[in-house]
């Protein structure tokens, strides 16, 4: 197989439960309430009252203690998140941590507790309440409620971009790394990805490879710190490169993952032109996009619910297979193999 397909689920995941669809009313004030849950749990993370039950279950009181709020107020938002699922709460008032909430601590091991703090921030928040203005106009809703692109205001604010990093480094749980189960690779060259840790990770897992990570120099800061603690300092760089205009030449493969749903099908394509123009007349090279593949209409896919955040916040899309076809063919690529939609798989191609 090579890792063209490697994608084990046997099909898309409904968005909802079947029995929700049901009730038309609720169903819609269910989805409406949603921000009740997220606005509890996003509390939960903030004040770290995650850190204080490593040690055992706790009551309302022992955790308002510990973070130093009103135990009264924190105990409706500890209930609101066990609710949600997120926390077990016993009959007398305990809170436990669950595999979820465990997530959720600061510095945990596989944690995404910065993801759930992007996620819900207010720059990727507010967007949403003008979607329609996107739909009317183009302009995405960031920039229209902002004044700027989303990455020229990630920059200028450096708790923002710090998150962003911090959050990035995070995405990529166990289910990513296995998409390269059987992947062969002398030189890897991860475009546009940030401070490396995904890339220290892979090398890590593959004794022997080297690899560069190739972003801005903001975004690869971190790099060296990345290399050295997965201890692949000695065969990993990371390189200065803007990914609309060069990319380094000398791999054997390309990988581009979870970016180019950022831009729009003119910027995507101009992206991959460099990758081509970096690869030259290299005919065993490889081009690797790790990304979502939107099923087909009529079937359910949460890739279609993050589809209206790309367009209302950067101004990019998911894309189906055709359209990653067709933009790779674009800049001179051919695919090996075709995947399943309606997930995050591992799209493979050769140049032409």
């Amino acid at each position: 197989m090579g890792g063209e397909q490697q994608s084990e689920n046997t099909g898309p995941a409904p968005v909802l439960p079947r029995a929700a669809l049901a009730d038309p009313r609720g169903l819609v004030l269910h989805l409406a309430a949603v921000k009740w849950a997220l606005g509890a749990i996003r509390a939960f993370v903030r004040l770290g009252v995650a850190d204080h039950l490593v040690a055992g279950p706790a009551t309302a009181a022992d955790l308002a203690r510990a973070v130093g709020v009103d135990a009264s107020r924190l105990g409706r938002v500890l209930a609101a998140v066990a609710t949600a699922g997120v926390l077990d709460e016993d009959a007398g008032g305990r809170f436990a941590l669950t595999p979820a909430s465990d997530g959720l601590r600061t510095g945990g091991a596989g944690g995404f507790r910065d993801i759930l703090l992007l996620l819900t921030d207010p720059l990727l928040w507010r967007p949403h309440e003008d979607v329609a203005h996107t739909v009317r106009t183009g302009q995405t809703a960031f920039e229209h409620l902002y004044g700027e692109p989303f990455y020229d205001h990630l920059r200028a604010d450096d708790a923002a971009s710090a998150l962003f990093d911090r959050a990035m480094a995070q995405i990529d749980g166990p289910e990513t790394f296995a998409l390269f189960d059987g992947v062969e690779f002398r030189r890897i060259a991860d475009v546009g990805g940030g401070r490396g840790s995904f890339l220290a990770e892979l090398l890590r897992r593959n004794p022997g490879r080297e690899g560069a990570v190739c972003d801005h120099p903001l975004a690869i800061a971190g790099a060296a710190e990345e290399f050295r603690r997965c201890g692949v300092a000695d065969r990993a760089v990371a390189i200065e490169a803007d990914f609309f205009r060069a990319v380094p030449p000398g791999f054997d493969t390309y990988l581009v993952k979870r970016s180019l749903q950022n831009w729009d099908d003119p910027a995507a394509v101009r992206a991959l032109r460099t990758v081509r123009a970096a690869v030259g007349d290299d005919a065993g090279a490889r081009l690797l996009i790790v990304n979502h593949v939107l099923a087909g209409p009529g079937v359910p896919d949460p890739g279609k619910l993050s589809d209206v955040e790309m367009m209302a916040v950067l101004g990019g899309r998911e894309r189906t297979w055709a359209d990653w076809t067709r933009l790779a063919a674009d800049a001179g690529f051919a695919p090996r193999g075709e995947p399943a939609p309606g997930r995050l798989t591992l799209l493979t191609f050769r140049p032409t």
